[in-house]
């Protein structure tokens, strides 16, 4: 393969500065992690399976990066698996390492120490290097700082009664491989003797009261781990009875589909299948460091009631004695101080696990629940994996005892090995449907494994061709990488990295039939066209007549009439609701009624009388008639 270790790591560094470019910000070593399950599958391993081209690499550096922001709950359950992978381990590694990066930080300063070789008579020298062992021994003992003058001062005491000056210019004469094996030894004997003068209250600065921490750290942590379980398992319990019945197989073709006829669609149940895998890796995870817990505080009791006992065999060995014999004291310090020290890892096992939790619960707060899965649960019943195992007929159960390679719950051998896919259903899984399979049903043995099944029906089919399902598994984990740690089947995914068709589906066949079929006599009604004409010469001069009028042109001619035209307006009055009147009553005009007095101008004398007006308005007219 041209993929070698420095080529996928380019990869990674090109995928990460792509992402800081859409403002997404991902961790190198992820991102290789990603990428090594990624080429596991044909589709991209054969991009560089012989040499590499620049669209090819490009095109899968597009393709890690658009996965990578769009950063669905595929991603979350591989940043999941990818924590756990790089931050824990078994117990017994998980100390070897913790040891080893101890030994490394000390490594200088005890080739400083090794190093050293003062002359005879060079007092301040060897105080000098009596000093540094006596810093070395409380750094690799954990029992203090040696920063702190009263932890220093101890130390050096501690290290005088087991240790003279003239062992010192003995461990001077030795080869380094001596020199490094007596450290070690002065290590234990003076942790020893500090412990011991703690418990005898002459001194401890700065050694903590770890049998107390030890036990009460651990039931925190055991605490804190079944809390988070009993809430994964709810949500687990939840999203399984949502798709339990989504998952049906095609009588014909044998083909495993999604049931679309509930009202959801293809893509709702897998945003809802991806969302179950993440839950069932975090059940998996937290049931993993909830026994190593539980061992802890086994061992941690244990390591309490041990170093009680050693104590009281120093106290019963010293007391009241001026003198002891070095045979008989050493190895007891030697004890006590393996048993603290026991305590000490258990102790950072005990953090480390801390660590993770709060890692995990990080990832899990990016994670939502779809509002689909309400609508999924409406009229169903919650059913944990253990009420669900009950819904199992004896009849269906008698008939799978004809099947091929069927074995009962009761028939296992120790010597097999354990159910593969972690016990989910194997026909489920070929669609991405974490169902867990029923262990009343039984199991089909193949090849060494044994398959669950969800109920009798997979069973049966299962059995007819189990080479396929199994496949059609292989080939869905090797598109959705985060399926592939989760059910442990890495090996199998990579046997099978260079198929590139490693499932063949089926289609039903066609159906065909020969039927006598009665039609309308008239299904559409009857219909006269106007201008229809069946001479075909009619046809013809029409259509030259068209073809004329294409050719024509309309065009304006001014007239003497052409000032006559002009744009009218038309103004409308809207109706609107109100009273209107026709009649009016009006005043006639009559003869007003006055008087006129003679005489007044131009008359002499006292003739002056009044006239009355409309007598003489009537005599004038009478005159005129």
């Amino acid at each position: 393969m041209a993929c070698n270790e420095n080529i996928i790591k380019n990869i990674a560094s090109e995928v990460t500065r792509n992402c800081q470019g859409y403002g997404v910000t991902v961790e190198e070593d992820f991102v290789t992690y990603l990428i090594e399950l990624l080429l596991v599958n044909p589709k991209y391993g054969k991009l560089f399976s012989k040499h590499i081209k620049r669209d090819n690499l490009e095109y899968f550096v597009n393709e890690c990066v658009a996965m990578l922001t769009k950063a669905d709950t595929a991603i979350h359950t591989l940043k999941m698996q990818f924590v756990m992978q790089t931050n824990y381990d078994k117990l017994q590694n998980l100390v070897d390492k913790h040891l080893e990066s101890i030994e490394n930080c000390l490594r200088p300063l005890v080739m400083e120490i090794v190093d050293e070789d003062p002359g005879p008579d060079e007092d301040a020298d060897y105080n000098k290097l009596f000093r540094k062992i006596s810093i070395y021994i409380i750094l690799a003992s954990g029992l203090g700082n040696p920063s702190s003058i009263t932890t220093l001062k101890e130390g050096v005491a501690a290290l005088e009664s087991v240790f003279s000056m003239d062992d010192l210019k003995v461990f001077v004469t030795l080869t380094a491989i001596e020199k490094m094996k007596q450290l070690g030894e002065l290590v234990q004997l003076v942790s020893g003797v500090r412990l011991f003068n703690r418990d005898c209250k002459k001194g401890g600065d700065g050694i903590p009261d770890l049998p107390f921490n030890l036990v009460d750290a651990s039931n925190a942590c055991l605490s804190s781990l079944s809390n988070s379980l009993i809430a994964v398992m709810q949500k687990v319990n939840t999203l399984t009875t949502a798709v339990e019945d989504s998952i049906y197989i095609q009588d014909e073709t044998g083909n495993v589909c999604i049931n679309e006829t509930t009202g959801f669609t293809a893509e709702e149940y897998t945003q809802v299948y991806q969302l179950l895998a993440f839950y069932r890796q975090y059940e998996v995870y937290t049931r993993r460091l909830l026994t190593d817990v539980e061992l802890m505080l086994n061992s941690s009791s244990l390591c309490v009631e041990r170093v009680r006992r050693a104590l009281e065999e120093l106290h019963s060995t010293v007391k009241y004695k001026a003198a002891v014999p070095v045979l008989t004291v050493f190895p007891l310090f030697a004890k006590l101080w393996q048993v603290w020290r026991d305590m000490q890892n258990i102790m950072y096992l005990v953090s480390t696990v801390n660590r993770t939790i709060t890692t995990l619960e990080s990832i899990h707060e990016l994670i939502t629940v779809p509002d689909v899965v309400d609508k999924m649960l409406i009229g169903r019943k919650i059913l944990t994996d253990q009420e669900r195992m009950t819904n199992v007929k004896i009849d269906e159960k008698l008939s799978l005892g004809s099947l091929k390679n069927y074995v009962t719950t009761s028939s296992f051998n120790v010597k097999d090995k354990d159910v593969q896919f972690l016990g989910f259903c194997a026909i489920s899984l070929a669609v991405g449907a974490l169902i867990p399979g029923n262990v009343r049903i039984g199991y089909i043995k193949l090849q060494g494994y044994r398959y669950g099944f969800c109920n009798v029906r997979m069973a049966k089919r299962f059995s007819k061709t189990p080479e396929r399902y199994i496949n059609e598994v292989l080939n869905y984990a090797r598109n959705n990488p985060h399926i592939i740690n989760l059910l442990n089947i890495m090996e199998d995914v990579e046997k099978v990295k260079d198929i590139s068709v490693l499932v063949i589906k089926y289609f039903p066949k066609t159906k065909v039939s020969d039927k006598d079929i009665q039609t309308e006599a008239h299904p559409v009604e009857s219909y006269i066209e106007k201008n229809y004409t069946s001479d075909l010469w009619k046809w013809k001069r029409r259509a030259c007549q068209w073809a004329t009028i294409v050719n024509c042109r309309t065009h304006s001619t001014q007239t003497i009439y052409s000032h006559l035209r002009s744009d009218i307006q038309s103004q409308t009055v809207h109706p609107r609701d109100k009273e209107v009147q026709t009649k009016r009553d009006c005043a006639v005009n009559t003869t007003a009624k006055g008087a006129f007095v003679w005489g007044i101008r131009g008359q002499l004398g006292d003739g002056q009388h009044m006239m009355p007006l409309e007598e003489m308005f009537h005599a004038e007219k009478q005159k005129g008639g």
